[in-house]
């Protein structure tokens, strides 16, 4: 089974990165193949660092460890879709429609069918991961609903966040399995 954690501090921290590796090795636990991390710091500055292997190994090589921020999102994995590489490796940040980041803990049996759908809806799926899949999915909803904004709106926060929410249920409704994400709007935060 994989773990996902979703960590928003108040402020910017410079030992974000260091917090987020004891809370990825307090996963380790649960089994692994894989582990990653995205940090976002000041602005829109993000960092997406994964490998396989346990976080116990990887959070310093990788260079978790170094950074600084204000939001964490990280996953320690046992594949159950997807070959144990790199590329399956989560979080995943997907740019084709919005960008967004995430990751997620679970199973989502109807990753195929997702993966042929978010392709033929224009999306570039990179792995064979579920995980990715979801992420994907909660981006193409999400554009829908920012593109339903006249387009000064589209900046404001608070809408994005109203958006980021209509997303996650539209697509959870399409979304098959028993699975917990973190998906992260780097914007609106």
């Amino acid at each position: 089974m994989c773990g996902v954690i979703g960590l928003i501090c108040q402020e910017s921290r410079n030992d974000l990165g260091k917090i987020a590796a004891e809370l990825l090795k307090t996963l380790e636990y649960r089994g692994y193949d894989s582990t990653g991390a995205a940090i976002q710091g000041d602005g829109n500055a993000l960092e997406v660092l994964k490998g396989v292997g346990a976080p116990s190994l990887l959070v310093d090589q990788l260079g978790i460890t170094k950074l600084g921020g204000q939001i964490f999102c990280g996953q320690v994995r046992w594949a159950t879709f997807g070959a144990v590489d790199k590329l399956n490796a989560q979080p995943h940040l997907v740019r084709c429609k919005e960008e967004v980041y995430g990751a997620h803990n679970g199973n989502v049996t109807n990753c195929d069918n997702l993966k042929s759908w978010l392709a033929s809806e224009g999306h570039l799926v990179l792995s064979d991961n579920d995980g990715e899949m979801v992420v994907h999915t909660i981006e193409h909803y999400f554009s829908q609903e920012l593109h339903k904004l006249l387009p000064a709106a589209r900046s404001d926060h608070q809408q994005r966040r109203l958006c980021m929410r209509i997303a996650i249920a539209t697509a959870s409704a399409r979304l098959r399995g028993s699975y917990s994400a973190v998906v992260v709007d780097p914007v609106s935060r």
